[in-house]
């Protein structure tokens, strides 16, 4: 018994951040790549913290580790329990949201406005506002690029570049 525990504790941390408690980078990956080759519908969802580097050289990393653990609660809340919620680095986040299709785009719409506004109710908790730049892209999206990925990816920079705080479709 006390063997599987510990089995089952190590698996826990081998596949999830140690700060956020979400999926890691290399879970990300496996389940991108079981998704991708499978044929039901997704989409992949880049998300990026704006201005963190700003909040972390003005408040330092304690205060920054707060708002990525508030991210990390906000999306895991956000999103449904069968989709795959991720930090894949230090203020960039993805989502796999399973089951999803292109004409469902409000939705995500809707889950990152209602996300960007509790990131900017200050009266909660005391921290700095922060916002969050998405991009993404759907397994059943026009014209595909390269890869899902980079298309995903694509959106996010159009987001940033386009004035941040928002959502862009590839």
């Amino acid at each position: 018994m006390e063997n599987q525990e510990t089995q089952k504790l190590i698996r826990h941390q081998a596949e999830h951040d140690a700060m956020t408690d979400l999926l890691n980078r290399g879970s990300f990956e496996k389940i991108l790549g079981i998704q991708e080759k499978g044929d039901r519908p997704f989409a992949l969802i880049l998300i990026d913290v704006d201005t963190f580097k700003t909040v972390n050289d003005t408040y330092g990393h304690a205060t920054g580790d707060k708002i990525l653990k508030k991210v990390s609660r906000l999306l895991k809340t956000a999103f449904r329990s069968i989709d795959h919620v991720c930090r894949i680095g230090g203020d960039e986040f993805a989502i796999i949201m399973v089951e999803m299709t292109s004409d469902l785009k409000y939705t995500i719409e809707d889950k990152i406005t209602a996300v960007n506004e509790q990131l900017a109710d200050v009266e909660e908790d005391g921290l700095p506002v922060v916002s969050l730049s998405v991009g993404v892209a759907f397994t059943d999206r026009e014209n595909p690029g390269e890869s899902l990925f980079k298309d995903a990816d694509k959106a996010l920079y159009y987001t940033k570049e386009h004035g941040k705080h928002g959502c862009h479709f590839y």
